[in-house]
């Protein structure tokens, strides 16, 4: 463990982590289920494990594991969900309770630094964590200028932000939600690493994918209905999207009203995002908005030629004409125009491709772990 050491100079104290062996980095998230930011701290957490350090996971649901964990790292699950979690009355009734267990669970892990991600959870963390005089480090997954939560948790996230060393966003524009604290710091999703598929663009697009989580933020419904217009001029051509989510009967059942079963597919979570990237010509991403989005960067990274909406998140990371292409949010029309451009361009695709790889090294897992590391590093906690 590392130990804290305090230097007073005027009214600064510098507090710093002198280098030792290990830290003890605690973790907290509401589950460790399919998504996003549960695969962002995932990775994390494994990144840290393998430096040898001691990691604990803390979180609220008890479920197994989606993303691969390894085997040395302490996963405590305090049973603090229900399925009744999702009225708002509901888990006001629960904090009280859920803020003495999580207390309780971070005290035991001893850390020397707390990381929390996602909204609710970082606030409901930092309570947890108030007198415990210890690093509390709150990772917001989502662009908070159309991520919506209720107004009780808007306001302690107001009262309670800046009580943490750092607040950790994604993108410029996340940042500028936050433009009043003076904690925040941008760091991006790392990508990993994906071969570059060799890819024949002499070849008409008859596979189209997507991946996401199935909900109303990720736009599926604009790609179905695109699509349906698609089929009527490329009558070869399917799309697939992988994903997973309270969506689903919804978008099963537009896909009936279209009468496209037979070439709009819904296989569920995937694992193996490089098999998937393989087997498809065309990825296109139409979400209403975005955090960091991790499914365009490997896509991109793999070589596939990319369309996305220009949401907050996606157009970080995609310049328009240039390593992918945009489209207005919702915008069906436009979204048609662009899929059928590119089903007949194969030299853009093939510029597309080129371009895109090279996000992979902007993103590159060490660049981005490094940042993360900063935190943590001599010097970098100071407490005013």
């Amino acid at each position: 463990m590392r130990r804290f050491g305090v230097f007073t100079r005027t009214a600064v104290a510098i507090v710093w982590l002198e280098e030792l062996d290990s830290m003890n980095i605690t973790l907290v998230i509401s589950s460790l289920s399919a998504g996003g930011a549960e695969r962002v701290l995932s990775n994390l957490a494994n990144y840290w494990d393998g430096k040898g350090n001691k990691v604990t996971i803390i979180t609220l649901a008890v479920d197994k594991p989606f993303y691969p964990l390894s085997e040395t790292i302490n996963i405590k699950q305090i049973n603090q969900i229900s399925a009744n979690d999702e009225f708002f009355f509901t888990r006001i009734c629960k904090i009280p309770k859920r803020l003495y267990f999580l207390r309780k669970d971070i005290q035991k892990s001893e850390p020397d630094v707390v990381v929390s991600f996602v909204d609710i959870m970082n606030i409901t963390t930092l309570m947890a964590c108030i007198w415990l005089k210890m690093p509390v480090v709150v990772s917001e997954r989502i662009d908070p200028h159309f991520h919506k939560i209720p107004r009780f948790y808007k306001f302690l996230r107001k009262c309670f932000y800046p009580c943490a060393k750092k607040v950790v966003v994604q993108t410029k524009s996340a940042a500028a939600y936050f433009k009043d604290l003076k904690n925040v710091v941008i760091i991006p999703n790392a990508v990993h690493k994906i071969k570059p598929i060799k890819r024949d663009f002499s070849s008409p697009i008859t596979h189209v994918i997507s991946v996401g989580r199935l909900c109303k933020q990720k736009g599926f419904t604009t790609l179905i209905k695109a699509f349906s217009e698609i089929h009527k001029s490329y009558p070869n051509m399917i799309l697939t999207i992988y994903g997973e989510g309270d969506e689903r009967a919804n978008l099963e059942a537009l896909i009936q009203s279209l009468s496209m079963t037979d070439c709009v597919f819904l296989p569920g979570t995937v694992t193996d995002i490089e098999r998937v990237l393989v087997a498809a010509d065309l990825f296109v991403f139409p979400s209403l908005y975005e955090g960091f989005p991790n499914a365009i960067c490997e896509a991109m990274a793999s070589g596939l030629p990319v369309i996305a909406s220009n949401c907050s998140g996606n157009v970080d990371v995609v310049q328009d004409g240039i390593n992918g292409c945009l489209f207005p949010v919702g915008n069906v029309d436009a979204l048609v125009l662009l899929i059928k451009e590119l089903a007949v361009n194969s030299e853009k695709c093939k510029k597309l491709s080129k371009q895109a790889q090279v996000l992979s090294e902007q993103y590159n897992l060490n660049k981005v772990y490094i940042l993360w590391d900063q935190l943590f590093e001599l010097n970098k906690i100071i407490v005013e």
